[in-house]
């Protein structure tokens, strides 16, 4: 049970615990502002423990949250239930629920369809992939707005090298992180990371318009440390941020960062 909870509580704080982990957060609220309807139904697939879900709810949208990981689903409902009834009833539903196997929903039946944080990277396999991607795109009604953020390949190189650098010489790993099409082991489970044209490719074959792609860390994508002396002072993070905010759909940003963001519209 504690490792549950410590599961539970470590991916809610994640996307807040500093200022490096703050940007992920920061950036895709900003686009879904900017490309998310005044108001409407939202599902949050692959939401976790609803830290997406209870912003969304206190912008005025109606949510589902759905994620494969009961602890997670009910973690959210107990975080929710803590705001005002004006928030808290804007959650419609907590299901426990597979990106891959959305058929409890019916086709259009979304506004907006969301699946951020990676919930993609954890599928390794291509088909089922697609399957999820192709589900996503499914129950989102003509002319929504679908977004997928995933982990990015080559920033998961740079922190092989920074943080596991003997994955290089150990034959198991090589062959995933060379040959195994962007496939790593993470604490002994399989994951897909994602070059931004990868992502862009799997969206339009299911079906979405691109409307724009995001590096979410941007420039401080691998600079962790410094990000976070950075934001020690508060000129100095608010001048790096508009920085950020300037150049993160850059080509060669999106493709490095930690976390890619795409949005699309279903056509």
């Amino acid at each position: 049970m504690k490792e549950k909870t410590r599961v539970q509580t470590g991916e809610w704080n994640r996307l807040v615990k500093d200022a490096y982990n703050s940007l992920e957060f920061l950036l895709t609220m900003r686009y879904l502002r900017e490309y998310l309807p005044e108001t409407g139904r939202i599902l949050d697939a692959g939401g976790g423990p609803g830290r997406y879900a209870l912003e969304l709810c206190r912008l005025g949208y109606d949510v589902v949250l759905l994620d494969i990981d009961a602890t997670y689903t009910t973690f959210a409902e107990e975080k929710i239930r803590l705001e005002p009834k004006s928030v808290s009833s804007r959650l419609i539903a907590s299901i426990v629920g597979d990106i891959r196997d959305l058929s409890r929903f019916n086709t259009n039946d979304f506004d907006t369809v969301l699946c951020l944080g990676g919930p993609l990277t954890h599928i390794s396999d291509e088909t089922e992939r697609t399957q999820a991607a192709s589900e996503l795109v499914r129950v989102a009604k003509s002319g929504a707005i679908v977004c997928i953020s995933v982990m990015g390949y080559l920033a998961m190189l740079r922190t092989v090298l920074s943080r596991a650098s003997q994955e290089l010489i150990i034959p198991q790993y090589w062959e995933l992180i060379k040959e195994g099409k962007g496939n790593n082991l993470v604490q002994d489970s399989l994951w897909h990371f994602f070059r931004a044209g990868e992502l862009q490719q799997l969206a339009e074959s299911c079906g979405l318009t691109t409307l724009e792609m995001v590096g979410c860390e941007g420039l401080s994508t691998g600079l962790s440390a410094a990000t976070n002396k950075a934001a020690e002072n508060t000129t100095k993070w608010e001048r790096w941020v508009e920085l950020i905010m300037e150049t993160a759909t850059e080509p060669a940003i999106v493709d490095m960062a930690a976390h890619i963001l795409y949005i699309g519209r279903v056509d």
